[in-house]
């Protein structure tokens, strides 16, 4: 059995043992918006765009249990939109990205002591769109989150769409894990504009590399693979990942860590 999934049974035994998993009927949490009834609204007027080069960092923060600010604060300093996963929205840090001036939004997947967890995306310009949604462990019945954003790009005619994805551990031959990749199939079928889809995809067999290889196939998705290439791996397989289309990819690399049990993946995109 991996490290991966010793670590999603020991979660789900805990929290079984608290007693205190919650999960919310408002699924959308944000600096900027209030809660409303549809996942998918407008937001903010599109003033400033993103800028026509710009960078992402994805990265599974492990709730923060360990010194990830410094790191964070760094690596901050040059990019553009972060994707977190695993986000718990304890005070220092919201506060810490209030202080970074970023526009946020989190996928509340399930509280557990009182505290959101989920992903989360911030940029340093507001989003046009955002929704959020929950796929549920079908063994351990905890919920992962994906957000999908809109925003304005410049030199593109159309919206960049960026999906931040915490990919389910435990699916019995693979169909649970299919479904969320289904998921995002149907949000972005309408979408012709650049594209960047990244994340903890939890690809830890070989049949779950086929089938996200047969997903990225089908959506015309190039992966930016990391130069050095340090990301986590678990039998082989790298867990996290970042998939993009109608953009040019610059550069891509993994960066070494101790402040989380993955490693985060930067990469720079341009326009075409």
């Amino acid at each position: 059995m991996s490290l991966t999934l010793v670590k999603g049974l020991v979660l789900a035994g805990a929290l079984a043992l608290a007693g205190c998993l919650e999960v919310p009927r408002q699924t959308l949490l944000s600096n900027e918006f209030q809660p409303a009834e549809h996942c998918l609204y407008p937001s903010l007027p599109a003033i400033a765009p993103l800028p026509a080069q710009f960078s992402l960092l994805s990265w599974n923060i492990y709730k923060q249990q360990r010194n990830w600010q410094p790191e964070l604060s760094r690596w901050m300093a040059d990019t553009d939109v972060l994707l977190l996963q695993e986000a718990s929205g304890r005070d220092d840090f919201y506060q810490w990205l209030e202080q970074q001036q970023l526009h946020w939004f989190q996928a509340d997947a399930f509280e557990w002591q009182q505290l959101p967890n989920g992903v989360l995306t911030a940029s340093r310009q507001p989003a046009v769109q955002v929704c959020a949604e929950r796929m549920t462990e079908p063994a351990t019945r905890i919920p992962k989150s994906l957000l999908f954003s809109r925003y304005s790009l410049a030199g593109a005619k159309e919206q960049l769409l960026v999906v931040n994805l915490h990919a389910v551990n435990f699916s019995l031959r693979g169909r649970t894990y299919q479904a969320q990749l289904d998921m995002i199939s149907r949000a972005i079928a309408g979408h012709s504009g650049p594209l960047i889809v990244a994340g903890d995809f939890n690809r830890w067999n070989a049949r779950r590399q086929q089938q996200l290889n047969q997903w990225a196939v089908t959506h015309q998705l190039s992966e930016a693979v990391p130069a050095p290439d340090l990301r986590t791996r678990f039998w082989g397989y790298p867990l996290d990942a970042i998939f993009y289309r109608g953009l040019t990819l610059i550069t891509a690399h993994s960066i070494n860590t101790h402040a989380s049990d993955h490693t985060p993946i930067k990469a720079s995109f341009s326009t075409l």
